[in-house]
């Protein structure tokens, strides 16, 4: 009976105990970053509102079954389940991820579309490990510390497409995904000034680099797919970057 019982009641409080470290340390995030829930959201006026009296989220976690506060993290990643009421006044979880360089930066990442002097925008085409797929797709990529996103944006180029540039003009900001992805990235358009070699980081599998003209790029966008040929047979190559699509519409 013992053996039963005891990895029972040690796994159940364990549960708790675990849930609770969740919650804990949830509302410890946001007494260090505010921002992370400003603003509140008001239900009434058809928001989503997020709550943070710890007794009304355990009470939800219980009626719903679901881990509240932070599920898991890791030095680049955060994810957690907020309880939120809804415009239709009912209570629930919603899960979002945070990028761990965003909390004490606002630009975390930057994409920047470098422009040649016959007017073609410069473009990688690699692969990339969420889609499984090869891509095409503007230079992007981190702010190191103690940089600028300009500076950022200058040295994505040259390390992803070995080109380096100049005259860097912000078009503006852009979220990857508003579904479930906190971060905003600024997206920049700058001249091409000369071609260097590449430097590509060792996480990266980046195939090639292509020229595309605006009608090109056009044509690839109707189509989903850019026909490329590399390692000796034609390929369609998916064709749709998100950040191409807002530079393009806000030069």
């Amino acid at each position: 009976m013992k053996q039963k019982i005891f990895p029972c009641l040690f796994f159940f409080f364990g549960v708790l105990q675990a849930d609770e470290r969740s919650r804990h340390r949830y509302l410890e995030l946001i007494k260090q970053y505010p921002h992370l829930v400003l603003p509140r959201g008001d239900a009434t006026q058809g928001e989503i509102e997020i709550i943070l009296d710890e007794e009304q989220i355990a009470s939800v976690e219980r009626k719903l079954g679901r881990d509240v506060g932070v599920v898991k993290e890791d030095q680049y990643w955060i994810w957690i389940n907020d309880v939120c009421k809804f415009p239709s006044g009912n209570e629930g979880v919603y899960g979002r991820i945070l990028w761990v360089r965003g909390l004490e930066s606002p630009t975390p990442g930057v994409a920047v579309m470098p422009i040649t002097s016959e007017g073609k925008i410069v473009l990688n085409c690699n692969f990339r490990h969420s889609t499984r797929s090869w891509e095409i797709e503007l230079p992007r990529g981190l702010v190191n510390a103690g940089e600028t996103a300009e500076d950022a944006a200058t040295r994505e180029a040259s390390e992803e497409t070995g080109r380096s540039i100049v005259e860097v003009r912000l078009l503006g900001e852009m979220p990857p995904d508003t579904g479930v992805l906190s971060v905003v990235v600024p997206v920049f358009v700058a001249k091409v000034a000369g071609i260097d070699a590449r430097q590509p980081e060792e996480t990266e599998a980046i195939e090639d680099i292509l020229e595309l003209s605006i009608e090109e790029i056009q044509k690839a966008f109707a189509e989903g797919y850019y026909t490329y040929h590399f390692r000796g047979e034609w390929r369609q190559v998916p064709f749709r970057d998100p950040f191409l699509a807002y530079a393009l519409l806000r030069l």
